[in-house]
C-alpha cells in the first residue's frame, strides 16, 4: 500500500520542484567558442593548444593496472605529482588555464609536473589481465591507488629524473586519502616525497554534514549490493551516449540546476563559481570510479576512524587482515606518513570539515604547515576550480614549496 504525501513533504517536493525549473529556465550563459572547444579536448590535447608541451606516460603496476600520467615536462625541473580527487582526473589541474591552474603555475616555477590518472578514470582503463567490462577490473578502491598506483608513479618519475631523489607531492580531496594510504601500507616510500601538501584532506568523517555523505552513509551498503547482483561495477556506468546527454544538458539546457546541486555537494560559494565554465566541468567529469571506493568512503563515514575496507564477510576480513581484523578491519597507520605534510583546508567544505582536519594534523607526525583558508565560503571545489585559487591558494603553495627547496623548512 502506497504510503500518501502529507501536505508538508508534498510542499517541500512542490517547492524542490519550482526551484529547479526556475534556475533551468533562467538566463542561460553564453559561452566562448574556445572554451567549448576545451570541454572536449583531452588533458595533453588542452595542455598544448595554450603553447606547452605534453607527453603521455603509460604506468604499469604491480598488479597489473596501466596508468596514465600527463606531463608537462621541464627539463632539470624538480618533479612535483598532482593527484585529482574522486570523480576527477588530469585535467582538473589545466582547466582554469595558465593563469591559473596549478599545473601550468607550477611549469612557470620551473617545476616538472606530473598529472596523475588513478586507476578507473578515463584516461586510466586497462590492465594486464582484465577488461574494464570485468567486475574484477573494479575491485579497487583507494586503498589500491595508494598500495600500487602511487608508489608506480613516483618511482617511474624519480626514474626519469636523475638529478632527483624525491618528488613534491600534491593530492585534492580522494588524491590525498591515497597518498594516507600509501603512507600508511607503503612507510618505505616516504622518503622518496619532498613534501605533501593536502588540499581537502580526507581521512575522517566524524563532523562532515555535507548531503552526498549523509547520502552515502545511509544508502551506499544496500545499493552497491544492488549494483554487484546486476553487474554494475562502476559509478557512473561508462556509456558514450550517457556522456554526451550528460555534457549537452549540463551546458546547454540545465546549466543553472547543474551548478545548484554542483554547490550543494560540495559547499554554497557563487563569488568562486564561474557558471561560464560549466562546459568544461561537464565536458571533463565525472570520469568514473569504482563503487567499491564509493562503498570504503561510507564505510569511514560510519566508522569514526580511518579503516582499511570491510567486506561485510568475517572469513575474507580474516584472510586480508588476519585474526584480529576479522569482525572489524585495521584502521591506517597514519603515523608512518613521516614525510613533512602540509595542510589546506576550508570551513565551507561539505565534504571535510575542520574538526576533522585538526584531528588528522595531531596524528601524523610531521606536520610542518597548517592553512585554514581565509576566504570564509571556499569550499571543496574551489580548491581547484575556484575564480581566486591563485591568490587565495596557489600561490602559497608554490612558496612553501620553493622553501622546502631551499631547505629552510
Amino acid at each position: 500500500m502506497c504510503r500518501r504525501l502529507n501536505s508538508t513533504h508534498l510542499n517541500g517536493y512542490l517547492i524542490w520542484l519550482l526551484w529547479c525549473i526556475n534556475l533551468s529556465y533562467a538566463a542561460l550563459p553564453k559561452y566562448d567558442k574556445s572554451l567549448l572547444e576545451d570541454s572536449r579536448l583531452h588533458t595533453p590535447e588542452l595542455i598544448r593548444k595554450y603553447g606547452y608541451p605534453a607527453e603521455i606516460h603509460e604506468i604499469e603496476t604491480k598488479d597489473g593496472f596501466i596508468v596514465t600520467a600527463h606531463r608537462i615536462p621541464k627539463s632539470g625541473g624538480q618533479p612535483v605529482l598532482l593527484v585529482h580527487g574522486l570523480q576527477d582526473s588530469s585535467s582538473t589541474w589545466v582547466l582554469l588555464g595558465p593563469s591559473t591552474s596549478l599545473g601550468y603555475l607550477l611549469s612557470q616555477q620551473g617545476y616538472d609536473v606530473w598529472l596523475m590518472n588513478t586507476r578507473g578514470n578515463r584516461y586510466s582503463r586497462k590492465h594486464k589481465h582484465y577488461h574494464r567490462y570485468q567486475p574484477q577490473f573494479w575491485d579497487f578502491s583507494f586503498h589500491e591507488v595508494g598500495m600500487y598506483d602511487l608508489p608506480a608513479a613516483v618511482d617511474y618519475i624519480l626514474q626519469r629524473s636523475r638529478n632527483f631523489s624525491q618528488v613534491h607531492l600534491v593530492g585534492h580531496s580522494q588524491g590525498t586519502t591515497c597518498i594516507f594510504a600509501m603512507g600508511s601500507e607503503r612507510p618505505q616510500y616516504m622518503k622518496k616525497i619532498k613534501l605533501v601538501q593536502a588540499l581537502a584532506p580526507v581521512a575522517y568523517f566524524d563532523y562532515v554534514e555535507g548531503p552526498l555523505v549523509s547520502v552515502l552513509a545511509k544508502y551506499m551498503k544496500p545499493l552497491s549490493m544492488i549494483l554487484k547482483l546486476i553487474g554494475i561495477h562502476e559509478l557512473p556506468p561508462e556509456n558514450e551516449a550517457w556522456n554526451e546527454v550528460f555534457y549537452k544538458f549540463c551546458t546547454f539546457i540545465i546549466p543553472n540546476t547543474c551548478s545548484y546541486f554542483t554547490l550543494q555537494i560540495s559547499g554554497v560559494d557563487i563569488d568562486q563559481y564561474n557558471i561560464t565554465l560549466v562546459p568544461l566541468f561537464s565536458g571533463q567529469a565525472p570520469s568514473g570510479t569504482s563503487v567499491k571506493s564509493l562503498t570504503h568512503y561510507a564505510q569511514l563515514v560510519h566508522s569514526g576512524g580511518f579503516y582499511k575496507y570491510d567486506y561485510y564477510n568475517p572469513d575474507e576480513n580474516r584472510r586480508r587482515y588476519g585474526e584480529s581484523g576479522a569482525i572489524r578491519p585495521p584502521q591506517y597507520k597514519l603515523k608512518n606518513l613521516n614525510c613533512k605534510v602540509a595542510l589546506f583546508y576550508a570551513r565551507n567544505d561539505l565534504l571535510t570539515a575542520v574538526k576533522d582536519v585538526e584531528r588528522l594534523s595531531r596524528i601524523l607526525p610531521n606536520v610542518v604547515h597548517k592553512q585554514l583558508m581565509a576566504y570564509e565560503k571556499f569550499n571543496h571545489i574551489d580548491f581547484v576550480w575556484g575564480k581566486d585559487v591563485k591568490t587565495m591558494l596557489y600561490e602559497d603553495m608554490i612558496k612553501l614549496m620553493q622553501k622546502v627547496d631551499r631547505g629552510e623548512i
